[in-house]
């Protein structure tokens, strides 16, 4: 199925419209090194809180004791293009943002963010090279 970007155009600027322009702006538009900071202390602060939480939860009755294991949530951590696993809250971040590790963010996509969100990848030399050069 195609979609008509007059359609889309106009639901935008119904929305827009109705509920303000900032409605269908795209967040990376206003995103800056102060909301970056900002996004990676919540994100440390919501690790943090998760780790507190109790994991187990048991039920006792006076037979038996029965205990549930909660399942926790797991985040994509290997990097599409790498495919580099990282344990990184910094990658979170250029995951969310740019679908790569911060390793491939600065090798690949700084300076070259427009091209990056049209859809272009380096080709596997190219990273090949810079996982031998991370290596070093």
């Amino acid at each position: 199925m195609k979609k008509d970007p007059n359609y889309v155009a106009a639901v935008e600027k119904a929305i827009a419209e109705k509920y303000g322009a900032e409605t269908v702006q795209d967040f990376r538009a206003a995103w800056g090194e102060d909301k970056e900071k900002e996004y990676l202390r919540q994100l440390k602060e919501a690790r943090q809180t998760k780790q507190k939480k109790k994991i187990n939860e048991e039920t006792n009755t006076s037979f038996y004791r029965i205990k549930k294991t909660k399942k926790i949530k797991k985040t994509e951590r290997l990097c599409p293009v790498c495919k580099t696993y990282s344990f990184s809250m910094k990658d979170d971040l250029y995951m969310n943002r740019f679908k790569c590790c911060f390793a491939c963010y600065i090798d690949f996509v700084e300076g070259s963010e427009d091209r990056w969100k049209q859809g272009h990848r380096p080709d596997q030399e190219r990273i090949e090279a810079a996982l031998l050069r991370r290596r070093k």
